[in-house]
């Protein structure tokens, strides 16, 4: 088997240049976890893209593309995601399969109190995750209780193979990586799990939560009067109701002349003088015989009932 040179994690990726190195052909694998993607970015979703994306800032260059190949190639054997760890299994070179494991952080019960209530909150959040869904803006929730929901630096994600190779992480932990993102294309909420709580935790908290709030703002209405049943308000159902009598509107001629003209702009050729003199007459018109008493050049106004 050949041999390679080991190095510390952390140093730049161009180290097989500065080594004798010669690749190692990993073994096929019959039944292996084979990636969606043949080609191109993994993860459909925007969840899985970020996740993705998230992994991609950490500097790890040359070390993710050679997990994406064996992604691809169908060399991870299982993953297996329990709150706040990952293991797999993945087929190298030799016989026996290495062992990789993945740790980060769940969240307290404290945070995961602080986060279910700020979705709990936003209505159109709870409705998305109610059905399933990864709501876009999420990561504000998580963000406003000081929890990130992704990993944010490198030390975030503690990593081990089982594997010779001293680089972390290793083709195998990469290739892991880019699966687990196809896995939260399936299942978003396999992100929450791996954080410390369940689909159906989370689903019953944010029931919970839900009915919490809508239970509080009944008890806040202000309590009304009675509504009496239609069948006792058929006799007057078409009579006008005592309110009528109070309503007086203000008629009146404008308080600017013809206002229609400094709404749409001065009128094409020289019509303006004539529209304007016959808007004003047109108003008196109409106020004379429908009120019987109006001045629109005084503005004096005739009241409905008087």
């Amino acid at each position: 088997m050949a041999r390679k040179r080991t190095r510390a994690a952390g140093h730049d990726d161009d180290w097989r240049a500065e080594a004798w190195y010669t690749p190692e052909r990993p073994l096929p694998v019959a039944d292996g976890i084979t990636a969606k993607t043949t080609r191109g970015a993994f993860g459909t979703s925007w969840w899985a893209k970020r996740w993705i994306a998230v992994l991609g800032t950490f500097g790890w260059g040359t070390r993710l593309q050679r997990g994406r190949t064996y992604a691809r190639k169908g060399q991870v054997i299982r993953i297996d995601l329990a709150p706040g760890l990952v293991q797999a299994q993945v087929q190298g070179s030799r016989a026996t399969p290495y062992a990789v494991t993945l740790r980060i952080t769940p969240l307290t019960d404290t945070q995961w109190s602080t986060v279910i209530d700020g979705m709990a909150e936003q209505a159109i959040f709870a409705v998305q995750l109610l059905a399933g869904a990864m709501p876009q803006d999420i990561e504000r929730v998580f963000d406003h209780a000081a929890v990130p929901l992704f990993p944010q630096t490198a030390s975030d994600l503690v990593t081990h193979c089982s594997c010779p190779d001293y680089a972390n992480p290793c083709k195998h932990i990469a290739a892991v990586y880019y699966l687990m993102g196809e896995r939260f294309d399936d299942d978003p909420f396999l992100i929450f799990a791996l954080r410390g709580r369940t689909t159906a935790q989370l689903m019953e908290a944010l029931h919970a939560r839900r009915s919490r709030q809508v239970a509080t703002a009944d008890h806040d209405q202000p309590v009304g009067e009675p509504v009496p049943a239609l069948r006792d308000l058929l006799a007057g159902f078409y009579a006008a109701g005592p309110d009528l009598a109070t309503i007086r509107p203000h008629i009146a001629a404008p308080a600017t002349d013809a206002p229609v003209l400094l709404q749409y702009g001065a009128p094409p050729g020289d019509t303006e003088h004539d529209l304007r003199q016959l808007y004003t007459q047109l108003t008196t018109h109409v106020l004379e015989q429908v009120f019987g008493d109006a001045d629109p050049v005084d503005g004096n106004v005739t009241e409905v009932g008087e």
